[in-house]
Formats: C-alpha cells, structure tokens, sequence
C-alpha cells in the first residue's frame, strides 16, 4: 500500500489543503511504500506500557466518565511510577522510500511526520516540531494561512544542518545581512543586537555590554556562539506560531516566508 491511500482514505481535509498548499508532499506520499509494523522497529520506546494507561484515562476523561480530578489523580500515579516514557509510533527509511507505522490508521501528525522524513530526506535534529525544525514550518503553512512552500521549509532546514555542522558564523552573518535593513541605524549590523531587538536575550554569553544598547560598536567584537545561532531558528519558529511581527519580518527576510 502506499501512503497516499491514507492520506485520501482517513484524512481527506488534510489531503485538500495540501493539494492547494504542499502538492510535491503528496506526489511523495504516493511513492512511499507502507510496510507491516515490526517489534523491532520500536527503537524509542521506553515504558510504552505507562501510555496505553494515560490514553485509558484519556478516554475515560473524554467521554465524560471520570473527572478531570480523578483523572489527574490516576495520571499522576502513572507518571510517578514510571518516570520518563516514550512510545515509537512511527519510523521512515529514508533510502528505501517505505515507512511503517505502528497502528493501522496512524495519526495524522504521525503520518506527516514519517513521509516528511523521507520528502525532505532529512533526520529529526531538523525536521521534527520536537527540536524546532521544518516540520512546524510545515503545519503553519497548512494551519496557520501563512505563505510557505516546499522550498521555504527546505531553505530554514538547510540554514539549521548548516549551523550545527560547524558553520555556525557564516549563518549568523547571513541573518545579519538579511535582517539589519529592517532596523537601519536603530541597531549595530550585529548577531545579538538582531536577536535582543525581538525581546529575546540569548543565554550562550554574558552580558559585558547594556542588552539595552544596541547601538554599541562593541557588539561588533562578539562572536556569535553556536547554540545561540542554532536557538535563533527556535525561537523563530515560536514567533511565528505566536504571529511575532518581529520574527514574520524576519522570517520573510530570510526567504522563510513569502
């Protein structure tokens, strides 16, 4: 079976929207094989048996026959029973072009998140929501009516492998360069000045110069830290899910947005 038979089978508005919005993903989907889940597939897993409990209260919480009380009071036994749990839903081989998911009907974001591994062909450090990646790129363009293609996503993933691949300056220097003439003369064309400007203060330095005074030359001699370039494209991604007119602007300035 291939992936696109879900997609039209069990998500059919989803379908739409990326017909109008992400046509290439679907063009995917329809050439990524289906496999039968596998024991051995669940790499992630970590009492997955602490979940099947909270989705039980879940649904009980749902359909209105327990309280939230009582269903915070079973959770939380859960949770201090078992600590850390993690459940592998899904998994994607990139090279072979076959995904495998763990129920019958995966859900949607399961789904988009396996066959955008394989579309992108990139790994979870910048792909997945979880890290900041493309994949929330990916939903605010279909949920949020921001203008994003398949392009746009592969560009902000491509900046991220390229600062954590040790690049990191040469992407600081690239967002300088697209973002300072949004600010003129209200900021120095530096790293730090272009992120405190949206209200966000970096953790990866000290603060030897007033974060207040971006004019300063000085901010010219700091060198941007890598963990700082790489949390820029996170809190971007926040940004934008909070409609920051700072971070669209930056964004669009970036060639993340139309």
């Amino acid at each position: 079976m291939k992936a696109i038979e879900i997609f039209k089978s069990y998500y059919p508005k989803l379908t739409e929207s990326l017909e109008s919005k992400l046509p290439d993903f679907l063009i995917t989907a329809d050439n990524v094989e289906v496999i039968p889940w596998q024991d051995d597939f669940a790499v992630a897993d970590k009492n997955p048996e602490a979940l099947d409990q909270i989705e039980f209260w879940n649904t009980l919480l749902d359909g209105g026959l327990i309280t939230e009380e009582e269903w915070k009071k079973e959770t939380d036994k859960i949770f201090k029973k078992y600590g850390y749990c993690s459940k592998t839903m899904g998994v994607a081989f990139i090279d072979e072009r076959k995904v495998s998911f763990r129920k019958a009907i995966p859900d949607k974001f399961v789904l988009v998140h396996e066959i955008g591994h394989i579309h992108f062909a990139e790994i979870d450090l910048f792909w997945s929501a979880s890290y900041g990646g493309g994949e929330i790129l990916f939903w605010l363009a279909l949920e949020h009516n921001y203008e994003i293609n398949d392009a746009q996503i592969r560009r902000f993933m491509s900046m991220m492998r390229k600062a954590y691949e040790g690049n990191h300056l040469e992407v600081a220097e690239e967002i300088v360069k697209a973002c300072h003439p949004l600010w003129g003369e209200q900021i120095v064309p530096a790293f730090y000045p272009i992120c405190l400007g949206t209200g966000w203060m970096p953790s990866g330095i000290t603060y030897e110069i007033d974060p207040f005074d971006l004019t300063n030359p000085d901010w010219l001699k700091v060198e941007p830290k890598k963990e700082d370039v790489l949390n820029f494209f996170q809190n971007l991604t926040a940004g934008l899910q909070y409609s920051d007119t700072f971070w669209i602007n930056y964004s669009k300035r970036l060639g993340f947005l139309k």
